[in-house]
């Protein structure tokens, strides 16, 4: 973690932070502002979501009008579940830039984690007119995700499977089909999702724990236990773990 006092490491030499003794802002070059910016972006990426909060909030001092900041700012307290800071945020990044999909889309999915639905849905509608078609398919896969917290497991099913017929290997939207097939009670179908999804992924808990749950719910015990005692080896003190281990206590070997 990058911590408010002067650090002999090579991170914090590398985002050139202001976080010295004096505790003084430092106006950065415009070529720090860059440097820093790719940095708070990688921590985003390795999912040091409170890492890079810390570095986009360092830079934006800055460069306070830079939407790409604001952007990556609202990602990552959206990602630590600060949804009403991030929504902030992105309205800022959107005001700023209003032409930019991606905002639009990070957006959707904050204002769909707020259950604010109407307002998700208009900025999945301005996005889906992108010519991108990797931003078609990020709104398909977050309207199937809105859909699924709604309740409307059908419909999110369709927007999956439109995923997935442009791109066969997404695995987030086998592994979001792979949820609304299973929410509406059609097991055998949902497993097959969550084959392909673990296929893709081999090494993620959460595809993972769902195959091996629906395939003990259709009787498959043996196997399913296969892929619990594997999510137990993949995440051994985390929820996924905790949830297929509390499963194999509670499920027969035979």
């Amino acid at each position: 973690m990058i911590r408010a006092r002067c650090a002999a490491s090579l991170l914090s030499v590398l985002l050139l932070s202001s976080f010295c003794s004096s505790g003084a802002a430092k106006t950065h070059t415009s070529a720090e502002v860059l440097l820093n910016e790719r940095m708070a972006a990688v921590l985003l990426r390795e999912g040091r979501a409170r890492d890079a909060e810390v570095a986009y909030r360092d830079v934006i001092r800055s460069d306070p009008k830079n939407a790409d900041l604001r952007d990556g700012l609202g990602v990552a307290l959206m990602v630590q579940g600060h949804i009403r800071e991030s929504l902030e945020e992105f309205d800022r990044a959107v005001k700023l830039d209003a032409e930019k999909t991606l905002y639009r889309i990070h957006r959707g999915m904050a204002r769909t984690q707020a259950g604010r639905y109407g307002e998700a849905e208009e900025d999945f509608s301005v996005a889906d007119s992108s010519p991108s078609s990797e931003d078609k398919l990020d709104v398909a896969i977050n309207r199937g995700r809105m859909r699924q917290r709604m309740g409307e497991y059908s419909a999110a099913e369709a927007q999956f499977t439109w995923a997935i017929a442009r791109e066969p290997r997404s695995f987030d939207a086998l592994l979001g089909r792979g949820v609304a097939r299973e929410s509406r009670g059609d097991f055998a179908a949902a497993a097959e999702d969550y084959l392909e999804a673990v296929r893709l992924q081999p090494k993620s808990p959460d595809a993972n724990l769902r195959l091996g749950l629906t395939l003990v719910t259709m009787k498959k015990t043996a196997l399913g236990r296969r892929y619990l005692e594997r999510t137990v080896e993949l995440d051994p003190s985390g929820d996924a773990g905790a949830k297929a281990r509390l499963l194999l206590e509670s499920t027969p070997s035979s």
